[in-house]
C-alpha cells in the first residue's frame, strides 16, 4: 500500500496466494486419499472407501476454514497504515 496499491488490492493478492496453496493441496490429498483407500477400506464402517460426497464435503470444509483463516490477517494487513509500518522498521 506505500507504493500506491488499495486495501482491496492486498487482501485479494494474499487470498489469492491462499487459494493457489489450497487448491495444490487439495489436489494432492486427494489423490492420496484415493490411493490410500485400499489400505483403509477396511477400516470404514458403512461407508464406501472412495465415498465421492464425503470427499467432497470435507475439501469444502477444509476450503472454507482456510479462506476465513487467510482472510481475517489479510483484512487487517489491509487496515494498517503504511506510513506507521515504515517509520516503525
Amino acid at each position: 500500500m506505500a507504493l500506491g496499491t488499495t486495501p482491496a488490492a492486498v487482501v485479494r493478492m494474499v487470498l489469492a496466494r491462499v487459494a493457489v496453496l489450497v487448491g495444490g493441496g487439495l489436489i494432492l490429498g486427494a489423490l492420496v486419499n484415493w490411493w490410500a483407500t485400499q489400505f483403509t477400506s477396511a477400516l470404514l464402517y458403512d461407508l464406501g472407501p472412495r465415498d465421492v460426497p464425503t470427499m467432497v464435503g470435507a475439501a469444502l470444509v477444509l476450503a472454507a476454514t482456510a479462506g476465513v483463516s487467510a482472510w481475517l490477517p489479510a483484512r487487517r494487513a489491509a487496515r494498517i497504515d503504511p506510513a506507521s509500518v515504515l517509520r516503525d522498521a
